[in-house]
């Protein structure tokens, strides 16, 4: 979903008369706290990551450092435009993550209504390194990937609501950046 919202996002903001190039000239603060963030994202998401031993040992733990990473990151920047939004997703899923043992839970009924039983299989099977299934010990369970999204998404997918947060706060990032930055200089 995080990708579809960036792409809308600067989609949205070119249809207003925004510019990409503004986009790097933002003046975020330890940027590498983000880039480590996303490091850690492809460690315990990409396949050909989590064939390591390694990783499947400590990706219980390091799934939630990522969102600590990120954390720190919008708290360094916090009066960057969107950033409460970016905040306040990224603590939600860490709350719920953290809650369930370091792993993000996942309604396996949706994943079937969507039409995918194979990914509800391989998750109950223990073979996801970052989510389980939703059940009656799941801890915050309404913050867990329960949403379910369909088109405009390009294809079924299961979201949180940390992640819709994270989507509002990249809209707004996007948007006074590429866009208010404009109107900004004309003035």
């Amino acid at each position: 979903m995080f990708i579809f919202a960036v792409l809308f996002s600067v989609g949205v903001a070119l249809l207003r008369g925004g510019r990409a190039d503004r986009l790097a000239d933002f003046p975020f603060r330890q940027v590498w706290l983000i880039l480590a963030a996303l490091g850690v994202q492809l460690l315990v998401h990409l396949p050909f990551f989590t064939r390591f031993a390694v990783i499947q040992g400590v990706a219980p733990y390091l799934y939630p450092v990522g969102y600590c990473l990120l954390l720190v990151g919008f708290g360094l920047n916090w009066r960057a435009p969107g950033i409460v939004w970016l905040a306040g997703g990224t603590l939600s899923n860490l709350l719920v993550i953290t809650a369930n043992g370091g792993k993000m839970p996942v309604d396996g009924q949706a994943l079937v209504a969507l039409g995918c039983q194979a990914v509800r299989d391989h998750i109950a099977a223990g073979g996801s390194l970052i989510n389980i299934l939703t059940g009656p010990s799941t801890r915050l369970t309404w913050l867990s990937d329960v949403l379910v999204g369909t088109p405009p998404f390009p294809r079924p997918t299961l979201f949180s609501a940390g992640d819709v947060l994270l989507a509002i706060g990249v809209f707004i990032l996007v948007q006074k950046t590429m866009v208010e930055s404009r109107r900004k200089a004309a003035a």
